[in-house]
């Protein structure tokens, strides 16, 4: 009985110890808006995280999810108006606090543009975030949304947030 006790502890401890490994990982938020434009010169808002601009573990997350919500209440360059600001905010809570309950997950930002925003976060299993958004998808949300997975080991994708020269607003 005592091995088993002991053995239990062990076992906890190392998961612990895994965990806290992980969440020792994320960096410190230090939140940027940057203004930009598209190839067809639209206005594009990008708000990043540059704590993640030289992020050691990248690795560790190589799945990019993109989110794309489509704005539904826009001025006339194609963003949100300020209510429906506060919409996309509150579907983009729901869903980051839905991938949090199944793993570490690195909110790395998002951009608007034109009628759209697109949320990305990096996860190290696509099982578990596709566990939290499936049933989410499947239910009334406060806004549309679709999502995809690509596995992108050094996160190419979300490059250009990071740039040495960006500018914050």
């Amino acid at each position: 009985m005592k091995t088993l006790s002991l053995c239990a502890a062990f076992i906890l401890l190392c998961w612990s110890l895994a965990a806290q490994a992980q969440t020792s990982r994320m960096p410190k938020d230090n939140w940027c808006i940057q203004k930009s434009t598209d190839e067809d010169n639209n206005m594009v808002f990008i708000t990043a995280n540059l704590g993640y601009r030289d992020y050691g573990f990248k690795a560790e997350f190589p799945w990019c999810l993109s989110v794309n919500m489509t704005i539904i209440d826009k001025n006339f360059n194609g963003h949100p108006t300020a209510p429906e600001a506060l919409v996309l905010n509150q579907a983009e809570d729901l869903i980051t606090a839905e991938l949090e309950k199944v793993g570490v997950t690195h909110f790395v930002g998002r951009t608007t543009v034109n009628g759209s925003r697109v949320l990305y976060y990096f996860v190290a299993d696509p099982d578990k975030a596709n566990e939290a958004l499936v049933p989410m998808t499947k239910t009334h949300q406060i806004r549309e949304w679709e999502y995809r997975m690509e596995q992108d080991h050094q996160w190419l994708r979300v490059a250009s947030f990071f740039d040495k020269n960006a500018q914050c607003l």
